[in-house]
């Protein structure tokens, strides 16, 4: 999106109303909570639970348009072979997603949209509603302005919230977003508001200070496969998986079946996998593409670099959840550090 069409402003109050008319709409609102140290999308009925400051959730709003866990269908042996259609999802608004989320949600939109179509993701995204929220800070892990997915956003929502100091200017992304905003008569506001906020957004890039660019780091990285970093980076790594679950790009899962006691009935199940752990590149009789510890942690930083099958599809969009989230404190931007000669 370029410069909207029409933009709005409104206070705390009128962004209640905002939550309040989507889940009269029918909507599931879900948005950032802050419990303890840390913040996660949560189901939401009033503003007065969202932190409009956060930084970054523990876990990506990915989760509620690519479950963790998911029973695709339920079976069953009678006549003959049965299978029972899984109900409709449910219409769900994201509220006060930021930047590098809605990317991320962009490139997944893109990939589960390829022949063939995931009809289990494309049916959840049918019926979300996303809201944008520009950032109003960073901390030391956030690098999505190297990676040119934030702190600014045009496109991935239907609404986008900005905090300009004296209000809330509110950016149409969506014909469903703008007539929402006009359907909640929120006043209408002129081009300084969006100066306003280009202000705030261009001293908020002043507070980045980690980077890992994308230029050239694919070819890089993947003319360097016996580097030492890989088996050095290895030797910390626990192999554990968390970073592809908080990884808002990362998309692989392993499909199975589990069958009651009696044999004749049972649920197909859907679950995120992770390039991380052992069984992943596992075949018949033994088989493994990737036994070693260093070719799997190789293998999931090539993706985030973008050189493995996903592409641009799951590369890396700065948010620092796996940096945040190791137990043994390993750092991705420090390995493409060291392929270009750093450190």
């Amino acid at each position: 999106m370029g410069k909207a069409s029409q933009l709005f402003k409104t206070d705390l109050k009128g962004l209640d109303r905002l939550i309040k008319k989507l889940r009269s709409d029918g909507y599931v609102v879900y948005g950032p909570v802050k419990r303890g140290r840390s913040w996660f999308f949560l189901e939401i009925d009033s503003v007065k639970q969202v932190d409009l400051n956060y930084v970054r959730t523990v876990l990506p709003p990915k989760k509620l348009l690519h479950p963790p866990r998911e029973k695709l269908f339920e079976f069953k042996l009678g006549d003959g072979f049965e299978v029972s259609e899984k109900p409709m999802p449910p219409t769900v608004a994201l509220f006060g997603v930021h930047p590098c989320d809605l990317k991320a949600i962009e490139r997944q939109d893109e990939f589960f949209s390829q022949t063939p179509e995931d009809p289990y993701y494309l049916a959840r995204r049918r019926n979300a509603l996303i809201i944008g929220l520009t950032c109003t800070r960073v901390d030391e892990n956030c690098f999505c302005l190297s990676r040119g997915t934030g702190p600014e956003v045009s496109t991935g929502f239907d609404i986008l919230i900005t905090d300009v100091g004296n209000g809330y200017l509110l950016e149409p992304g969506s014909a469903k977003g703008l007539e929402l905003l006009k359907s909640l008569g929120f006043q209408e506001v002129g081009d300084e508001y969006l100066e306003a906020k280009q202000k705030l957004i261009e001293e908020l890039k002043k507070s980045f200070t980690k980077q890992m660019p994308p230029e050239g780091l694919a070819e890089l990285a993947k003319s360097m496969l016996e580097h030492e970093v890989w088996k050095e980076t290895a030797e910390r790594c626990l192999s554990c998986g968390n970073c592809s679950l908080v990884c808002p790009t990362c998309y692989c899962f392993d499909v199975y079946d589990v069958l009651e006691l009696n044999l004749r009935s049972g649920v197909r199940v859907r679950e995120l996998d992770s390039c991380q752990l052992l069984e992943y590149a596992e075949v018949a009789l033994g088989g493994n593409f990737r036994r070693n510890r260093f070719q799997r942690l190789r293998h999931w930083m090539l993706c985030k670099f973008g050189v493995a099958g996903g592409g641009l599809y799951s590369s890396c969009v700065g948010c620092g959840r796996c940096i945040v989230y190791c137990p043994a404190n390993i750092d991705l931007t420090e390995v493409a550090s060291r392929l270009r000669g750093g450190g």
